[in-house]
């Protein structure tokens, strides 16, 4: 069971899960929830190596898969909406591919596709370097973002950048995010938002998006927030938020 936080009270509209982004936290969706928590009950989940779940081990995309399906299952959950965002939008997806029975929809914020992500060697080679240090981190979370967070968000993100689990951060860049899951995920028949940043240059842009994430989901959009980087939940959690609900509305 991966640790997770409850938010939000109980009722009839669908459960976001929400899974975060290579360095984050169930913290990074705590400015977002804000925004969701009056209508929809919102879990988030430590995905292993980050958060509260830095001790747990199984770091490649089949293993996160299989942690995220049995918490959402000891804990449960039905009629969910699950929401990966960045290295968990390939988490995502795979494990939509799976049809569960709790799934209602599926959201994609800056996914990594379901393919090899591409990456320039120095960018791959700067996070498998990464060792933790104030500065580095910092970098890492200032590079994400398309203007500096605010201050107390951008510690919050800094702090997670920091307390991660080494081996998990390093297995993204070395392995994770090479993994080629397009030929066995095929087309994934569930209703799909893919949300993108028009600044976010940490993952494909729209239009690559389109050809390599959502040619899979034929019952899919795609919607772009003009102005934002690749940290969408912390530096523009009300737009987000607002786009989810309405996804969320429409099924």
């Amino acid at each position: 069971m991966l640790p997770y936080s409850l938010h939000g009270q109980a009722s009839d509209a669908p459960v976001f899960v929400l899974l975060h982004y290579l360095g984050g936290s169930g913290h990074t969706w705590y400015p977002a929830i804000s925004w969701l928590d009056e209508k929809h009950r919102c879990i988030t989940l430590d995905t292993p190596g980050f958060g509260a779940a830095a001790g747990v081990s199984g770091y490649d995309v089949a293993a996160m898969v299989e942690q995220v399906d049995q918490s959402i299952r000891e804990l449960k959950l039905d009629n969910c909406i699950v929401v990966g965002h960045s290295m968990t939008g390939k988490v995502a997806l795979v494990l939509a591919s799976r049809q569960p029975d709790y799934l209602r929809g599926l959201i994609l914020v800056a996914p990594s596709p379901p393919g090899p992500q591409p990456m320039s060697d120095e960018d791959r080679r700067s996070q498998i370097d990464y060792s933790a240090s104030r500065e580095e981190a910092e970098q890492f979370v200032d590079t994400a973002a398309s203007e500096r967070l605010p201050d107390v968000v951008r510690e919050v993100a800094i702090r997670d950048a920091q307390r991660a689990n080494l081996d998990a951060w390093r297995a993204w860049p070395e392995k994770g995010s090479r993994e080629d899951w397009s030929q066995r995920i095929g087309t994934v028949n569930c209703p799909a938002l893919l949300i993108a940043g028009s600044a976010d240059d940490q993952v494909p842009a729209p239009a690559e998006q389109q050809q390599l994430t959502l040619s899979h989901l034929p019952d899919s959009r795609l919607e772009v927030i003009e102005g934002a980087g690749h940290l969408m939940p912390m530096q523009t959690p009300q737009k987000l938020a607002e786009l989810m609900t309405a996804f969320a509305a429409d099924l």
